[in-house]
């Protein structure tokens, strides 16, 4: 039987679990790091009035211009990092981005309407909020959302 040292055992048992979990995930970032796939908006498409609520100029970010799209705003001047989805032509969904298990990312599946985290074993959640499965014991923090012209307001009070 061949002998292995501490070091190439050790070495070999990281790049094992390493790779395990970058399969977990779509991206495996996710399940490291807590980063999911969903695009972060341009910082000139919104702006966030003293009331805190957050005006998306919906004309700046193309990926609301069609059903199932999903972007995230992750900004320190808002006590809550988001994603906000089209779901339907002039009905969209803002809800905190942050899993309610671990923190990890959830991301928008337009195919099932639903929320899931990105991480391996990701709980799911209806697009208002509430767990399906997994994990999570609570549900997703939602947001009240409203449109002015071309303009998507998401009010976090």
């Amino acid at each position: 039987m061949k002998k292995i040292s501490r070091k190439a055992f050790i070495v070999g048992g990281v790049t094992a679990a390493a790779t395990g979990a970058c399969l977990c995930t779509k991206t495996g970032r996710a399940t490291i790091f807590g980063v999911g796939d969903t695009p972060p908006i341009a910082s000139d498409a919104y702006d966030i009035a003293e009331d805190k609520s957050i005006r998306i100029h919906l004309d700046r970010v193309p990926e609301l211009a069609f059903d199932g799209g999903s972007i995230k705003i992750l900004d320190t001047a808002i006590d809550d990092s988001l994603i906000i989805v089209r779901i339907a032509e002039n009905d969209y969904v803002a809800s905190s981005i942050k899993c309610t298990h671990r923190g990890v990312e959830v991301e928008y599946q337009a195919q099932d309407k639903c929320f899931k985290c990105a991480s391996l074993g990701g709980s799911t959640f209806k697009t208002s909020g509430e767990k399906i499965h997994g994990f999570a014991k609570s549900p997703l923090k939602t947001y009240p959302v409203s449109t002015e012209g071309d303009t998507l307001v998401v009010r976090l009070s």
